[in-house]
């Protein structure tokens, strides 16, 4: 599973944001996260996903044509994780490459859709807390 980290300067206007809507800014940021957050992520990463052009009987469909049911999502406190589901598990092997025949790894499908979306949560964050106070 592949970890992503918000580029300092973001998360520090996001804290800024937090300390100036005191009271109930974490559940308001909790609420973000676990709904249009986590789905504009799980977007991001979808458009990173090679399109698979194989069909055949019994073949289910691809984890870019799969969406969003190709992603688990778990919630944390002012957290969310997303992770591909069971089938799906093969998302993680291009970012080492070394299971594949030609070896193309280094992908980060999920490092860089989740990177991609930062900037977009974090403003979506900071809209719904002037929103609500």
């Amino acid at each position: 599973m592949s970890n992503f980290h918000l580029d300092a300067t973001e998360a520090d206007r996001l804290a800024e944001a937090m300390s100036q809507f005191e009271g109930a800014s974490g559940r308001i940021i909790d609420d973000v996260l676990h709904g249009e957050g986590a789905s504009r992520i799980k977007d991001k990463i979808a458009m990173l996903l090679p399109a698979s052009g194989r069909d055949w009987k019994g073949k289910g469909a691809s984890a870019r044509a799969a969406m969003p049911g190709a992603f688990r999502q778990d919630n944390g406190q002012l957290s969310v994780t997303i992770a591909a589901r069971g089938k799906y598990h093969y998302l993680y092997f291009p970012d080492d490459g070394s299971n594949t025949r030609k070896h193309a790894g280094n992908q980060q499908f999920m490092q860089r859709g989740g990177e991609n979306a930062a900037s977009e949560v974090i403003d979506l964050c900071i809209g719904k807390l002037t929103e609500n106070f």
